[in-house]
């Protein structure tokens, strides 16, 4: 849904039915922060679940925050545009709606290759990174 359709698709890691205590079908747990990166930096309706953000588990709930923030301040929306930059084994990296940048995985990736100096570092955990260019649109100070 999420590739033909962001408008429409609600994007989530784990709910209720899932994870939790039931621990049905749980979500990777190394894996936390990088799926957040990408559900709260690309097109769709994130879903935050309750047990993740007040898990304090390896700064979960401090990313979750911040990529909120994120996507607040550059408008990130559910008809945001996508460039994927890369996306090979070890790293998937995409630029959203040319203000956000974002590299998901232990891959090498930055928006600044070549001499550019246009994009700052905004948010960064385990297996991610966010950046903001230089001179992007604002909708709040968050």
């Amino acid at each position: 849904m999420v590739g033909v359709w962001p408008s429409r698709a609600v994007l989530f890691i784990e709910n209720h039915d899932t994870g939790s205590t039931l621990g049905h079908w749980p979500f990777p747990h190394h894996g936390l922060h990088e799926g957040y990166a990408y559900i709260l930096t690309h097109p769709g309706t994130p879903c935050v679940f309750y047990d993740h953000y007040y898990q304090d588990e390896a700064g979960l709930r401090d990313a979750i925050m911040k990529l909120i923030r994120i996507r607040k301040r550059f408008g990130i929306n559910s008809r945001s545009k996508v460039k994927i930059s890369k996306a090979v084994a070890e790293v998937y990296a995409a630029v959203v709606d040319d203000k956000v940048a974002v590299k998901i995985g232990p891959g090498d990736y930055t928006p600044n290759a070549g001499g550019k100096n246009e994009w700052n570092l905004c948010c960064s955990g385990p297996n991610f990174a966010v950046w903001h260019k230089q001179g992007a649109i604002v909708f709040s100070n968050l």
